[in-house]
């Protein structure tokens, strides 16, 4: 028994360790140093997870997947981050996806004591029920651009309020294709990246300090793994 005992202690204490080194991350010419501090895999459950809306959400094989083309849905992480982090996941958009919704609120809260999962009986999924309330607003999808020509737009809005902040557009995203989707915090600026590139970067008005995380997803069809939260440490 005591050697069983002295065996946990070792595997939780050895986990431990893992769980407190860091790692860098060269980041728009910056090197920049992580701990890392929420990982999912999505392999085992989604107790973590709040849905609001309409979709088929389950598990398959390991990924999270979101079928919400006839639909629309906000999934939040119950975990409440702070601070300059790192948030990133791996997505895919599905070949039968109505639209290319990769979207994301960040840092959202409640000013009212009840908070955002307390009061999530008041929500459904609508759009225009999360502009009223503090987050950062990152929306990424396939549209027409200026030039009249499909292109990958990325918005950046800052809520209450729904104001859009800035706009970038770029080559479109490619049905089927893994896409590995980055937001470094430091409030008040934002910067988004796509496969390991900034695409779009802003300084909002107001800086938040912390708050839920959620995926934002509509008539679209797709499958999301290897969400990863980062606090950061340093960086030059």
């Amino acid at each position: 028994m005591k050697s069983i005992v002295i065996a946990m202690m070792f595997v939780l204490l050895s986990k431990n360790i893992l769980y407190a080194q860091l790692f860098s991350r060269n980041i728009d010419g910056r090197k920049l140093e992580f701990e890392e501090v929420w990982y999912e895999d999505f392999g085992e459950s989604l107790d973590d997870w709040l849905p609001e809306g309409r979709a088929d959400i389950e598990r398959i094989r390991g990924r999270l997947q979101v079928d919400a083309r006839n639909g629309m849905v906000t999934i939040w992480c119950k975990k409440e981050f702070n601070g300059p982090q790192l948030v990133e996941y791996d997505v895919r958009l599905m070949s039968a996806s109505i639209e290319s919704n990769i979207n994301m609120f960040l840092l959202a809260g409640k000013p009212d004591a009840k908070g955002i999962l307390a009061t999530t009986d008041e929500r459904n999924g609508v759009y225009n029920q999360y502009h009223h309330f503090p987050n950062y607003l990152i929306t990424i999808l396939n549209g027409i651009s200026p030039g009249k020509r499909e292109q990958l737009r990325i918005r950046m809005r800052l809520n209450p309020g729904f104001e859009l902040v800035e706009e970038q557009w770029h080559e479109p995203l490619v049905f089927g294709k893994v896409y590995h989707v980055s937001y470094l915090i430091e409030p008040p600026r934002v910067t988004v990246l796509l496969d390991e590139q900034v695409v779009c970067r802003v300084v909002y008005d107001k800086k938040l300090l912390s708050g839920l995380h959620g995926l934002r997803i509509w008539q679209t069809f797709s499958m999301y793994d290897n969400f990863r939260v980062s606090r950061l440490v340093n960086g030059e």
